[in-house]
């Protein structure tokens, strides 16, 4: 009796656990599907039920799942952000070996390529960002911009314990440039719309960080 109990519990255990990974499954699929609308068409062009169309769900299950489009475009921020894992850039590996990195060209190139990555998935996005941005659904983009600002100051503090910055640059100044040149519009300006490859966009923002920020001549391009 005991073990056809045991069995039960863990049968009914695998089947929650299956419907748990069966609705990730399919949030994940509505936030990719919104994500490529998104991408596509524009904010406003992508209606809830197109997204649901391209998903292949009910849209009344789109809404369930996130209410309003709103908390959707939030959803595929937080997506273009963390990536399917959800894990925030400070704790993932590629940041947490660039602080720890002594050697600051060594440190520079794994931060741009690891930001790289994700800039890969934000920059398509900029464009619907920036329409919504003076309405509700832009505050996420906007809120984001502001904690991007507050990384990058954190990044100049980390790398400048590896070299010191440039004369005559303030802190301030330093995490202006952080900002932008590993910034989702300037990586669309030039490797999305001006067509340069991503070796080429990261070979040159490593070295501008490096020249305009330390004062260090960077190593021939990798």
């Amino acid at each position: 009796m005991r073990a056809s109990r045991l069995l039960g519990v863990v049968e009914v255990k695998g089947n929650k656990t299956s419907r748990r990974e069966k609705a990730a499954q399919t949030r994940r699929r509505m936030i990719h599907a919104a994500y490529e609308r998104f991408c596509e068409a524009g904010f406003r062009a992508s209606t809830m039920e197109l997204i649901a169309e391209r998903a292949g769900v009910a849209v009344q299950t789109l809404y369930f799942s996130f209410h309003t489009k709103d908390e959707l475009v939030q959803a595929v921020h937080e997506y273009t952000v963390l990536g399917d894992d959800h894990v925030p850039p400070p704790q993932q590996e590629w940041y947490r070996a660039a602080v720890a990195e002594p050697d600051i060209a060594t440190a520079m190139a794994i931060l741009v390529d690891g930001t790289c990555v994700i800039l890969d998935r934000v920059a398509p996005m900029v464009p619907a960002f920036q329409a919504v941005a003076g309405d509700p659904a832009g505050a996420v983009w906007r809120h984001g911009q502001e904690l991007r600002y507050d990384g990058m100051v954190d990044l100049v503090d980390a790398f400048r314990a590896k070299s010191r910055i440039r004369r005559g640059l303030s802190r301030a100044h330093a995490a202006d440039l952080f900002f932008v040149l590993l910034g989702p519009d300037l990586y669309r300006s030039l490797v999305i719309e001006r067509g340069w490859s991503k070796t080429q966009w990261s070979t040159w923002v490593r070295g501008s960080l490096l020249r305009d920020v330390f004062d260090v001549e960077p190593d021939s391009p990798r």
